[in-house]
């Protein structure tokens, strides 16, 4: 989502983070402690987010689709983490995917990060909320690329500026790599690394900008 606009043009003073990741500074507590999250939305209203790195125990795409009453036979998928993807309406499922799938008028178009395809063509990340992309993963026709979260990161008017000017977060470029794929303990130290920078070497105090 680009910057806020009026007919003449974007509203001043606003920085979107949309389609960056947030990497919570050590002193971060629960429910964002040591958490990577993607900025899907960000303009002067709000903020929303997924929690990368904090798959729930005991719940794989297998399992889930099995409570939901989807057959599955989707096997490459069978044991993929289904993760927490915030504390705001966290009953409900989020899935954040490659754009080689798409629901018209419902797959939200987040733009980058894009990856190049054999045939030349870039795909950026979409962000789908609804029960018919979990039908088509499981019968092995949804996204390549997916990440199954349930509930969300929010932020009211201003609160987000408010955190990232108190260092409450470093803002990091997002790769379709660091969002699906490798271990998601090890994602915080791995967006660490992407900006050049040694956890150890964080203090565990936020300051003030």
């Amino acid at each position: 989502m680009s910057d806020l606009t009026t007919e003449d043009g974007p509203l001043p003073g606003h920085v979107s983070y949309q389609g960056q990741l947030l990497i919570a500074m050590p002193a971060m507590s629960e429910p964002f402690d040591h958490s990577v999250i993607y900025v899907c939305q960000h303009d002067e209203q709000h903020a929303m987010g997924l929690i990368l790195n904090q798959p729930i125990s005991g719940l794989n795409f297998s399992k889930m689709m099995k409570e939901l009453g989807i057959e599955s036979g989707n096997r490459r998928l069978a044991t993929q983490k289904i993760y927490r993807g915030g504390p705001v309406q966290n009953d409900r499922g989020f899935v954040l995917h490659s754009l080689d799938y798409q629901i018209s008028d419902i797959t939200l178009d987040l733009g980058g990060p894009f990856i190049s395809r054999p045939d030349g063509e870039e795909l950026g990340l979409g962000l789908t909320a609804s029960r018919d992309i979990l039908v088509d993963l499981s019968g092995g026709a949804g996204p390549a690329r997916s990440l199954i979260a349930l509930g969300y990161a929010g932020w009211g008017p201003g609160q987000l500026e408010s955190e990232l000017s108190q260092n409450a977060w470093l803002v990091a470029p997002a790769t379709q790599e660091l969002i699906f794929g490798g271990d998601p303990e090890h994602l915080w130290g791995r967006a660490l690394a992407s900006m050049g920078i040694e956890p150890g070497h964080l203090s565990g105090l936020a300051g003030t900008a």
